[in-house]
């Protein structure tokens, strides 16, 4: 197993399209974001092309210079260790945020962010023996950031996972954000949203129209497999509205699946035993990685559509 660390340029600037103008209303504003990608030990960068998984992360973590919250994660590791690769960026220029005020931890899979998936992509198509056709995962913010990149249609997608994902800009992002509002605070900026007369923004649906995935008509005819994973008494993310998600899929033909967990909060990747026997490889860089039912199924997912 190796580590690649890489940084691509992307454009942050979001015009105001509402407005009606003759002048130019577009420009480019680039910005550096950094990426990570995790090889495993039987990739080569000739011969056999290695399947790549893009690991979009949660607002508990973020991907720099030196390290990435994915890599600590025993789906990230049980991936790598059976064969795949494992992609994640932080979907948020570190400068951007810094210019912005915007808590690095916080892309909530804005334009911004699926243009730092896209680019992240290109980079590693072009510079590594990977396969054009991948698989996506994302855990709770990331959920968001992974739907938005298969709604975008931008990259070629054989299925997708998610831990407690969040789907809805409105009822989770703005009306109960975690982490004191911060991802609230975001949403804010990004999109530009009018504020009222006590400083306080006001949610514009037409302003996050195409990336907020409820809201969003081309959900309604999934372009991919999906399934989700998450505890009925997650106290961060709604779990009505995962489930309201998943069955507007499958009334429309669409292929998902919700995943319940009864007890378990926001974690449903640590909820039940660890596994003894698993179906794939459950060494990882000579440790055990510690497999329990959400991990093991999402890896099963997975491999069930390679």
């Amino acid at each position: 197993m190796r580590t690649e660390r890489f940084s691509v340029w992307v454009n942050c600037f979001l015009p105001d399209e509402s407005k009606t103008t003759d002048m130019v209303q577009d420009k480019e504003l680039l910005y550096e974001d950094r990426g990570f990608l995790m090889l495993p030990d039987s990739y080569t960068d000739d011969g056999t092309p290695t399947r790549l998984v893009i690991n979009c992360h949660g607002a508990g973590g973020t991907v720099t210079t030196d390290d990435a919250q994915g890599e600590h994660q025993a789906l990230t590791h049980y991936l790598v260790a059976n064969g795949y690769a494992v992609m994640d960026v932080n979907g948020l220029p570190h400068k951007y945020a810094e210019e912005k005020g915007i808590d690095l931890r916080n892309n909530i899979g804005s334009p911004i962010a699926i243009r730092c998936y896209v680019k992240a992509y290109n980079y590693v198509m072009e510079h590594y023996n990977l396969r054009a056709r991948v698989f996506v995962h994302g855990g709770s913010m990331g959920g968001i950031s992974s739907t938005n990149l298969v709604l975008s249609g931008q990259i070629p997608v054989i299925a997708q996972t998610g831990f407690c994902p969040v789907l809805d800009t409105y009822n989770e992002i703005f009306l109960h954000p975690w982490c004191s509002g911060l991802p609230k605070f975001a949403l804010g900026i990004i999109y530009g949203l009018d504020k009222d007369e006590n400083d306080e923004y006001i949610y514009d649906e037409e302003k996050v129209k195409g990336f907020n995935p409820v809201k969003n008509k081309k959900a309604e005819c999934y372009p991919v497999p999906v399934k989700f994973w998450q505890c009925k008494n997650d106290g961060t993310v709604s779990f009505e509205v995962t489930r309201a998600f998943v069955d507007r899929i499958k009334e429309n033909g669409g292929y998902a699946v919700l995943r319940a967990f009864e007890q378990g909060g926001h974690e449903p990747q640590l909820v039940g035993d660890i596994i003894s026997e698993t179906a794939g490889n459950n060494i990882f860089n000579g440790h055990t990685i510690e497999v329990r039912p959400a991990v093991e199924e999402a890896f099963i997912w997975i491999r069930s559509f390679d």
